[in-house]
């Protein structure tokens, strides 16, 4: 006897057997190896219906597919996914050099106020000021560098140029601030 057997044991137990050679082998089920509680039967059905719950949005994915998926249509709209990210980078790239581009304005706003104020001062006074203008004016050059990068950055090197250029503009920040600080 080489086939599996359900035996019915009453009061809601029921026990598999297999048959080896002249004997039947009982087999774990519902209720075996000391677990007759109705928390692992309620467990095992709720794996069954968590189950049925993945399958059916699968099949119904499956079945809802109106065009068959081909070659053409993969490369179609995998250049689009990479046109949109372009677009959208571009659209990132653009609206950061118009506010580093405002920003250096101001610096510079900021610079040719400091030049106007040197020549009042004397002395000491006015040979720290030229010093951290000729000190401002550089890191301002180094900044529109960077700001000339980021309109030439590709795609792949815009992150790159970006975080560059913050730093090139943090720095200057904290040469101005250190500066605007030191004034009389």
């Amino acid at each position: 006897m080489n086939s599996a057997t359900v035996m019915d044991c009453g009061a809601g137990h029921i026990r598999y057997a297999r048959g080896v050679g002249d004997r039947l082998q009982l087999l774990p089920g519902f209720g075996e190896m000391g677990d007759t509680s109705m928390r692992s039967r309620v467990g095992g059905w709720w794996g069954i219906v968590g189950l049925g719950v993945i399958a059916i949005p699968i099949c119904a994915t499956v079945g809802a597919s109106e065009k068959p998926v081909t070659g053409d249509r993969i490369i179609r709209e995998t250049q689009e996914a990479m046109k949109a990210t372009k677009d959208y980078t571009i659209q990132q790239k653009d609206a950061f050099q118009r506010k580093i581009q405002t920003e250096l304005d101001d610096m510079q706003v900021h610079i040719t106020q400091l030049r106007a104020q040197l020549k009042h001062e004397s002395g000491k006074t006015r040979a720290d000021m030229q010093k951290a203008i000729e000190e401002l004016e550089k890191k301002t050059d180094l900044a529109n560098k960077k700001l000339q990068d980021i309109h030439s950055a590709t795609t792949s090197s815009w992150e790159q140029a970006k975080a560059k250029t913050a730093a090139a503009m943090d720095d200057l920040r904290d040469s101005l601030n250190r500066t605007l600080s030191q004034l009389p």
